[in-house]
């Protein structure tokens, strides 16, 4: 079993009445971008929270501790190693206009339970926000503070991210 250094949460980017499945999320992040899609060759969640709280496996996995070649972050500010990426549904108002905390107490206790599992199996594991690495007033990804919420379940400090200070852009 290999060691995982991230546990990224993030949401699908979509208004807090849409229903989306685990089917409907594959077919959007692999389809062709010119015909709509993400173009990636894999879903971008290794793990999807359903609004009734359903966890679904995205990524085929022969265990929740397997850790794929896939799971490497980067970006302007990356945080490197591997990753599980858990995506719930939501994260926008009703018109998609703005970020907005929309998980439902089911997802929410779906995604504290993701949570404990993984940093008791994992001691040294970091959970971050999807936005976190890169935050600026515009990125707010997955549209509520994971550090006061992990701090909120007695989660440990040194399994919290530690944000960057805001960047503030033009």
């Amino acid at each position: 079993m290999e060691t995982l250094n991230y546990l990224v949460i993030q949401s699908t980017d979509t208004s807090e009445a849409t229903n989306l499945s685990r089917q409907d999320i594959i077919e959007y992040h692999t389809r062709p971008t010119s015909s709509g899609g993400l173009g990636f060759n894999r879903p971008g969640f290794d793990y999807l929270v359903l609004q009734d709280g359903t966890l679904e496996t995205l990524v085929k996995e022969n265990s929740p501790t397997d850790v794929d070649l896939w799971g490497i972050s980067g970006g302007r500010h990356p945080i490197l190693g591997k990753v599980k990426h858990i995506g719930y549904v939501g994260g926008r108002t009703l018109k998609e206009a703005f970020w907005k905390d929309t998980r439902t107490d089911a997802q929410t206790k779906t995604l504290e339970a993701i949570v404990r599992f993984y940093t008791l199996r994992f001691p040294s594991v970091v959970v971050v926000g999807f936005d976190d690495p890169t935050r600026t007033e515009e990125s707010k990804n997955p549209a509520f503070d994971v550090q006061a919420w992990l701090e909120s379940l007695g989660i440990p400090t040194h399994n919290q991210y530690q944000r960057i200070p805001l960047v503030r852009t033009l």
